[in-house]
């Protein structure tokens, strides 16, 4: 069991690593002469969230099933899951409404996508700690290309 939970720090460690390359290639790679490489940088940030999300719930599952687990926490834990996938859905809502023909949105997308990653961060502070890890860098991912999209539309 300690030689698992070695792996999994390994893992998080790397994916803490990657994920941190990611959103600085992504955020100042156009200063670096390399062609290229924002854009190798946001793809691995898209794959990034996506691997957070799926971690966040198979996480969650675990916690659920643990009996040592506190059930506020496993509370704390679904409602952080839920901010982490409802931050993945929001950049798709506009997407949807125009393809419906719909009016477009009183509210800002990009600060409704950053409050929802907030969200998740903060639930994953509180979280159970198997949830912790996905929920907070998910979320940190999120909100930081909410500020890079919001930045680069303005």
């Amino acid at each position: 069991m300690n030689g698992e939970r070695k792996q999994q720090r390994w893992w998080e460690w790397t994916l803490g690593l990657l994920t941190v390359a990611a959103i600085l290639g992504t955020a100042q790679g156009h200063r670096l002469r390399v062609v290229g490489v924002e854009d190798v940088a946001f793809g691995t940030l898209l794959l990034l969230v996506i691997l957070f999300v799926a971690m966040a719930w198979w996480r969650f599952a675990r916690a659920l099933s643990d009996a040592g687990t506190k059930r506020w926490r496993v509370w704390v834990s679904l409602a952080g899951c839920v901010a982490l996938q409802l931050a993945f859905a929001v950049p798709f809502i506009p997407f949807v409404r125009f393809y419906m023909a719909l009016q477009p949105a009183r509210w800002d997308v990009s600060s409704a996508w950053l409050v929802v990653s907030v969200i998740s961060v903060v639930g994953g502070v509180f979280a159970a700690k198997p949830v912790r890890f996905p929920l907070i860098l998910g979320g940190i991912v999120l909100g930081s290309l909410a500020v890079m999209t919001a930045g680069a539309v303005l």
